[in-house]
């Protein structure tokens, strides 16, 4: 926030002391309410105990959904019965199901289209991880999401998230390279 300040002082010729940073932000009430993980999962074809990776965005290269698949065959290593569960449309969705396949995963991801309103909050509420795999993240809306959920976060350390994700305090950063 410090460098913000000084590239707007800068930027615009207004003194620091007359700026202030102001993060995004989202209505976390909408994420107030109860839902049974397992029925949420089911529709999914995910069993209720199997742990839950949800990606929420564009399915672009700026929002590495790639290398989340990428990275399925070590998490599945550990945890076997895990589902990698992508909402969300874009370019990259068939080369993510190509990646899957070609990994020998294929029977882990569920590849969902877009979705919004409360169906994304049910999977937000019902998943047990959310993934950031950004290559460039301007801020990171779905980690304020994730968090409103209630959720532990993973993202890159790329960009706008690695000023507010902190290393194993309120989340994880990981290398954008699987």
């Amino acid at each position: 926030s410090h460098r913000l300040k000084q590239e707007i002082s800068w930027l615009y010729q207004v003194p620091q002391e007359k700026t202030s940073v102001v993060y995004n932000g989202v209505n976390s009430h909408a994420f107030d309410y109860h839902v049974d993980p397992g029925e949420i999962k089911r529709k999914y074809a995910i069993g209720p105990l199997d742990p839950m990776i949800l990606f929420a965005g564009r399915m672009v290269v700026q929002k590495g959904p790639d290398i989340l698949a990428r990275t399925m065959p070590s998490i599945l290593r550990y945890y076997p019965n895990a589902k990698f569960v992508y909402a969300g449309d874009g370019h990259l969705k068939g080369e993510v199901c190509r990646i899957a396949q070609s990994l020998g995963v294929s029977h882990a991801i569920r590849i969902l289209g877009m979705k919004g309103g409360q169906e994304l909050y049910d999977l937000f509420k019902a998943c047990d991880v959310v993934a950031v795999p950004s290559r460039n993240e301007p801020f990171g809306i779905v980690i304020l999401e994730g968090w409103s959920a209630r959720k532990p976060v993973v993202c890159t350390k790329r960009g706008g998230p690695a000023e507010f994700v902190w290393h194993e305090v309120n989340g994880l950063q990981a290398a954008d390279t699987p």
